[in-house]
């Protein structure tokens, strides 16, 4: 569980796809409790106490992904600091989903969906590189 918030070593395609759909699940099930949780509580300091959970909920989700996405570029030798330029991406895309520009939104999508692709279709090095051994080989840190 740790080892899903490094930032050191590398990760390869599969585990990156499996961790991040296992990210988005846990924190879908906690946001989808937490709600519901709302919808209970009577009083004021309860319903802030919930509703500071479900943002805590959010920033570790986020904070669990960009450490993923960094070991996944890692593992094709690229700089985990290509990842803040995918934040800003969505960043971009979510201003335009809220100005409510039909193109903005799907334009920054199709990109968006491309990156995640290539993010994820990329295979990794075949050999140890500079930032680790080959993941799942002898040599590499489980």
């Amino acid at each position: 569980m740790l080892k899903t918030f490094s930032l050191q070593g590398r990760l390869g395609r599969l585990h990156y796809f499996l961790f991040s759909v296992a990210v988005i699940a846990i924190a879908a099930v906690a946001v989808f409790v937490l709600t519901r949780l709302l919808m209970l509580v009577e009083t004021r300091q309860a319903f802030s106490m919930v509703q500071g959970l479900i943002a805590l909920t959010y920033v570790l989700a986020i904070i669990a992904s960009i450490c993923l996405m960094v070991r996944r570029l890692h593992d094709f030798d690229q700089s985990g600091w290509w990842t803040p330029s995918v934040f800003v991406i969505h960043l971009v895309h979510g201003y335009y989903d809220a100005a409510d520009s039909l193109i903005g939104t799907i334009l920054t999508g199709i990109f968006l969906l491309a990156v995640h692709l290539a993010i994820i279709l990329t295979p990794g090095s075949k050999n140890p590189n500079r930032f680790g051994e080959v993941p799942g080989s002898a040599g590499a840190p489980a």
